[in-house]
């Protein structure tokens, strides 16, 4: 299983170093994307990138923190290690703040995303059709995946429609997640990916993981390796660089 959505970083894990051993560690988990919010997560993703083998890293300046643009470009352009580098954000836009600086962020990363030839982690509270609307403007043109999807059948048409992903996590296997399991039975399956946006929505990686991985398996009732093959694939496809070996 690749999770394609992680925050380890020593802002938000008191524990950081036991960790990223303990994750690393995990024999069902083959490669972690570990996303940074801000300039201080970013280094710190590429530094985690460098040093434990199945780590790769998002650097990005969340729509509700503070943070300038321009100092992911440095970290891609000059980092020893920026084949590690997967993806940028997340980005996106946030109705818990003035959307619009978010908004010039949001573009910013896109024309950055796009000159790097990276694809988009997209973060959308309550805002999936302004996102998608200011995507059609300025397309990423690398991909992108809408992470954490909030369930709607109509954005997720569009986001299909423009061969975008959506990843889903542990909302999927709580009582109350009905739309998310209409999301998760309709949408295309070589469009799907999974995370577990630990620690934010998930405390035990070791048993959420494997709940949100068998919830999808009995939504669209597949074999335990037919569904590991299928989300590895596609984390792969947008993902291209977590194709690069140590090595590389």
């Amino acid at each position: 299983m690749i999770d394609t959505h992680a925050h380890l970083n020593s802002r938000d894990i008191k524990d950081l170093k036991e960790d990223l051993i303990r994750i690393n560690n995990l024999s069902y988990l083959d490669q972690i994307i570990n996303v940074g919010i801000d300039e201080l997560t970013n280094e710190e993703a590429l530094a985690i990138s460098r040093n434990f083998d199945k780590f790769y890293c998002a650097l990005g300046i969340h729509p509700l923190e503070e943070g300038n643009i321009d100092s992911i470009f440095k970290l891609a352009q000059y980092s020893e290690n920026k084949n590690r580098i997967v993806a940028l954000g997340e980005t996106g836009l946030d109705t818990k703040k003035e959307l619009k600086p978010q908004i010039k962020k949001c573009i910013e990363t896109i024309e950055l995303a796009n000159f790097l030839k990276l694809p988009i982690i997209i973060h959308s509270n309550n805002t999936n059709k302004k996102v998608l609307s200011l995507l059609k403007e300025r397309p990423a043109q690398y991909g992108f995946v809408f992470h954490c999807f909030q369930p709607n059948l109509l954005d997720l048409e569009e986001i299909i429609r423009r061969d975008g992903f959506i990843s889903v996590g542990t909302p999927i296997t709580y009582p109350s997640a009905k739309r998310s399991l209409e999301v998760v039975k309709n949408i295309p399956l070589d469009q799907l990916l999974i995370e577990l946006d630990y620690p934010y929505m998930c405390e035990n990686p070791i048993v959420e993981g494997k709940n949100v991985f068998n919830k999808i398996r009995e939504l669209r009732n597949l074999e335990y390796e037919e569904l590991e093959t299928i989300l590895d694939s596609n984390a792969k496809r947008l993902f291209k660089n977590l194709k690069n070996s140590r090595k590389s």
